[in-house]
Formats: C-alpha cells, structure tokens, sequence
C-alpha cells in the first residue's frame, strides 16, 4: 500500500476530483434543516468544502458563505458550480486567517477529521458570533466492505484493517467530547439513515474515490477494482448502499437567536 505520511491522506482527494463530484452522494435534505434550525443563520464558513457536495444544500437556502478547501482542484470545481453568495478560498482550515466578521455558523462536510483536532473547535469558536453553531457532518456507509470482503481480502487486505486514527475517529462519538471541551453548549448528535442503489461500474467509481484508494499503487488499485466490478456484476449489475448521515453540533455560548 503506497501511503506516505499522515498529512497525505487528508489532500489526495484533488487527483479524482471530478469522480468525487459525480460519485460521492449529496446530504440529505434532513441534515441541512436540521443545521438550519440550530440558530438564525445567514452566513457560514465551510471548512474543507471539497467540491461543494453541503455547499449546494446550504447556497440554496440563501446563506453567504466562504468556503475553505485545501485542494486547488477540488477547489477549482466548487468554484465553477456558481453558486449564489459562495467565495472559495485556497487554504487549509489551520492556516487560513479567518472571516473579517463573527458568523453564524461553521460546517465542515466529510471532512473535519481531517484538520487539526486539537485546535480546531477553539479556533471555530473563535469565528462564530455568540450563539453561533459549529455542525459536523457526515455521510458514513454502513458497511463499506461487507459486502465485499473476500474481494478486498485477495487485492488489498490490507484495507480491512484501518489504521488511520482520523478515520477511526470520523466513524465515533468523541465528536460530542471534542465539542463539549472546547465550550460549546447544547451538544448533540442528529442521525438520518437512508439507502441509495448504484451499478457496478459507479460503486467502482465511488470506491476510487476514498484516500486509502487513491493512495494504492496504480496496479494494484485497478486490479481491486476489476474485481470489484466483476462482482457486483456476477449478482445482478447493481447493489445497494446504505448510509448514516450524522451531524454533531454545538452552539457557542451566547444567546441563541432562533431559526426563522
């Protein structure tokens, strides 16, 4: 498995970046209204906003939002959605200097185990007016490999075992610590499950998508995914995917101004 250091897992996303668009699912309706409602909001920063999969949620309900994503090209597609009152900016959440004015709300989609754990929330708490909301969101298959095991076990056994304690993290509770340390009052955890069907070919498709993935020797990948393809092809050409949409949150301390 030709994975180099930890901080390259968190920025390979840009080498699929149109894959990623097409492939990884949108977030439910029920998450983005279930953010909505946390407070009165009109403005956001979203934090790694990839290629705007939660942007789009949110810019249709009519927010100002500044994006910061690490990656040029998943940058550089969120950019050309055009999406009404979204600024994108190049820079890693840890380094970038910040909005000019408090916000209503930071988000991170898919992405907040990526960043640094252990200044992160402070430094959301920072940017958000009193009684502003911190959400983190994510899409988590249910079961990724399952279905697939003997599969992953002939090409990329190694995949099986995740070794990588920001995923590990990403698919736990330690979200509702993170947030209670850090301050943040009315913490909680809002869960949607919800099942999508994809062809053999766009599963293929969606699992290149994933750091550990793309982070394979070429070879090796293709050969998981030949493999993978084939079997899902031999029971039928399509499989079912379930998913649990999670939104951890917490309001900063302050009054709350009640959602509209």
């Amino acid at each position: 498995m030709a994975i180099d250091g930890p901080g390259e897992r968190a920025v390979v996303f840009g080498q699929a970046a149109e894959i990623y668009d097409r492939v990884r699912p949108d977030y439910p309706s029920e998450a983005i209204d279930h953010v909505l409602g946390l407070t009165s909001i009109t403005n956001a920063v979203d934090v790694g906003a990839g290629t705007g999969k939660a942007t789009a949620g949110f810019a249709r309900q009519g927010l100002s939002i500044i994006c910061v994503e690490p990656d040029p090209a998943m940058a550089g597609l969120l950019g050309d959605r055009g999406l009404p009152g979204v600024e994108v900016v190049v820079a890693r959440f840890e380094e970038w200097a910040g909005p000019d004015r408090p916000v209503d709300l930071v988000y991170a989609a898919q992405a907040w185990h990526w960043v640094d754990r252990e200044t992160s929330c402070q430094r959301a708490m920072e940017m958000l007016r009193p009684g502003g909301a911190l959400a983190l969101m994510w899409n988590v298959p249910v079961d990724r490999y399952g279905p697939f095991t003997k599969v992953y076990s002939t090409y990329a056994p190694e995949l099986l075992k995740e070794s990588d304690q920001r995923i590990v993290r990403r698919d736990s509770d330690t979200w509702l610590e993170d947030l209670s340390a850090a301050g943040f009052d009315r913490v909680g955890v809002f869960t949607h499950e919800w099942t999508t069907d994809l062809t053999a070919a766009d599963t293929r498709l969606l699992y290149s998508t994933y750091s550990d993935h793309i982070l394979l020797d070429a070879v090796v990948r293709d050969r998981l995914l030949d493999a993978l393809e084939a079997f899902i092809d031999a029971r039928g050409g399509t499989i079912r995917h379930a998913y649990r949409t999670q939104v951890f949150s917490g309001v900063s301390p302050g009054p709350v101004q009640p959602a509209p």
